[in-house]
């Protein structure tokens, strides 16, 4: 605990400090927060209330902003989709026709090798 001989003395105030200035801006400051608050701080439940409804209108700004990118990004998202859907189909589809197809070449390939004479009907099964 510091003894009240440590302590320094603050020096005297004066108008010409260089001070002087710092804290009429400070006062000036003070008094027009005053002019704000008013007398029993009525004032500044005023300044609240129209700080917050400013507040909410700019958040309710952004946030309809925010919903309406959604659903735009939502409706390219979905259209996306069912451009992918309907090429995956036509893939499965050109899958299938090109398994029958082979499937058909490899009967035809075997009927070829019988008709040839070939007896080598294992090594077609593996």
């Amino acid at each position: 605990m510091h003894s009240p001989s440590c302590l320094t003395p603050l020096p005297p105030f004066t108008p010409s400090s260089p001070q002087n200035s710092s804290i009429s801006s400070v006062c000036d400051r003070l008094e027009s927060m005053e002019m704000i608050v008013g007398s029993g701080g009525s004032g500044l439940s005023i300044a609240i209330k129209e700080e917050v409804s400013i507040s909410e209108a700019k958040l309710r700004d952004l946030m309809a902003g925010m919903k309406e990118e959604m659903d735009h990004k939502f409706s390219l998202q979905v259209a996306e989709n069912k451009r992918m859907q309907q090429h995956l189909s036509t893939v499965k589809r050109e899958n299938q026709a090109m398994t029958k197809r082979l499937v058909a070449l490899e009967e035809r390939v075997m009927t070829l090798e019988k008709e040839l004479g070939g007896d080598d009907d294992e090594d077609w099964e593996e």
